[in-house]
C-alpha cells in the first residue's frame, strides 16, 4: 500500500432521533500519498469537519476502512489510537483553541509534554519554531495580547511540536481579515512543503484551495478530484 493516507467506503451516519438519520458520507474514497498539500472545499453543513476528525483519529464511529500510514484503524484500540493523534497527527482550527491562563510557549509545548520527553529539548523546539513563526518576542505573552495572526501562528506552532507526519487544517484562515490570510496561509503552506509533512485543509476560499498540490470538492455525500 503506497498511500500515506487511505479510506475505501466511508460511510458515516447521524442518528438525530429514533427515527432520523443524517447520512452525511456514502461510500466516500480517499487516499492521500506522503508529503503532499490537498485541500478540501464545500459548502457550510457537508460534512468537512466530520471528515477531518474521522482522519484525524478524532471520530472512529464510521463504516468503511481507514489506513493510516498502512495501520488499519479499524482493527487498533483506543490507548494505540490516543499515541498515533499525538505522535503523528497536528490540528489547527479557525478559532485557535488557546488556553488563555498560559503563555505563548506554554501552549506550544503542551501537546509535547504527553511525550514525557526532557522539558529543555521541548522548549528548545519551541524556541526554534517561535523564531521561525517570527513570534520569539512574544513567547511570554498570554494570547490575548496578541493579534488574531499572531494567535493563529502560536496555534500552528503548537501544531508541530511534535513534528507530526500529518497536519489537519479546519478553515484555519476563516476567522482572519484577507492580508493577514494571506499572509498565513502562504507562510504555512511553504513551511509544510519544505518540511517534508502532509496537509489537508479545508477552506471555503477558492483561491486558498487553487494552492494545494491536490484538490477535492465535498458534494453529494463524496469527494470528487478537481
Amino acid at each position: 500500500m503506497n498511500n500515506f493516507i487511505e479510506i475505501i467506503n466511508l460511510k458515516k451516519v447521524f442518528n438525530l432521533s429514533s427515527n432520523n438519520k443524517l447520512l452525511l458520507f456514502k461510500n466516500l474514497n480517499f487516499n492521500i500519498p506522503r508529503n503532499s498539500i490537498t485541500s478540501i472545499i464545500g459548502p457550510s453543513g457537508c460534512g468537512k469537519s466530520t471528515l477531518l476528525n474521522i482522519l484525524g483519529l478524532l471520530d472512529s464511529n464510521f463504516g468503511g476502512k481507514y489506513f493510516f500510514d498502512s495501520i488499519s484503524i479499524n482493527k487498533i484500540n483506543n490507548k494505540k489510537l490516543n499515541k498515533i493523534r499525538n505522535q503523528k497527527i497536528g490540528f489547527v482550527h479557525q478559532f485557535f483553541h488557546l488556553i488563555p491562563e498560559l503563555s505563548v510557549v506554554e501552549n506550544i509545548i503542551l501537546p509535547a509534554l504527553v511525550q514525557k520527553d526532557k522539558i529543555s529539548d521541548i522548549i528548545k523546539d519551541a524556541d526554534n519554531l517561535l523564531k521561525v513563526f517570527e513570534i520569539f518576542d512574544k513567547k511570554n505573552m498570554k494570547p490575548n495580547k496578541l493579534s488574531g495572526g499572531e494567535q493563529q501562528r502560536v496555534a500552528i506552532a503548537r501544531s508541530l511540536i511534535n513534528k507530526p507526519d500529518l497536519i489537519l487544517a479546519d478553515e484555519m484562515t476563516g476567522n482572519l481579515d484577507e492580508k493577514t490570510s494571506d499572509e498565513i496561509i502562504n507562510f504555512f503552506l511553504n513551511f509544510v512543503a519544505n518540511h517534508n509533512i502532509s496537509l489537508i485543509y479545508v477552506t471555503h476560499n477558492q483561491r486558498y484551495a487553487d494552492m494545494a498540490e491536490t484538490q477535492y470538492k465535498l458534494e453529494n455525500k463524496n469527494l470528487v478530484l478537481k
